[in-house]
């Protein structure tokens, strides 16, 4: 089983080893999409694998710990009447699901090769990008 969550740490939680305890004591393996943690907090986008109690059991322990999770369920949007085919999201997009067509100068989104990692939305000048959660 996979799933995808997006991880809110506070400052107690972000000095702690997460990622670690869910691999050695949840037998989880732990994809991380996206990360910006610091000593004040921060976010991190993972993909979660492994038997469904196994996940259950590493959410369950996210939560004891401060971690604040939320379940990604279809992953990244974007709005076509707000997007303005910029291209800031083009080169920044780690899996190219973001292209640049230079001929028309219109940008194409393939969900099939996002993985929701937000790296787009913190780029859109428009905030044509958006994490369906």
């Amino acid at each position: 089983m996979k799933t995808k969550v997006v991880l809110t740490f506070s400052p107690e939680a972000s000095n702690q080893p997460i990622t670690h305890n869910l691999i050695a004591k949840h037998h989880l393996l732990v994809n991380i999409l996206r990360a910006e943690i610091d000593e004040v907090g921060g976010k991190m986008v993972l993909e979660l694998s492994g038997k469904a109690d196994d996940i259950r059991g590493g959410i369950d322990y996210l939560k004891a710990n401060g971690v604040g999770v939320r379940p990604i369920k279809e992953g990244v949007r974007r709005d076509d009447e707000a997007c303005t085919h910029c291209g800031m999201c083009v080169s920044i997009c780690p899996t190219k699901a973001l292209t640049m067509d230079l001929k028309t100068g219109k940008v194409s989104f393939n969900e099939d090769k996002c993985v929701a990692c937000g790296v787009c939305i913190d780029a859109c000048p428009p905030r044509a990008m958006e994490i369906l959660i």
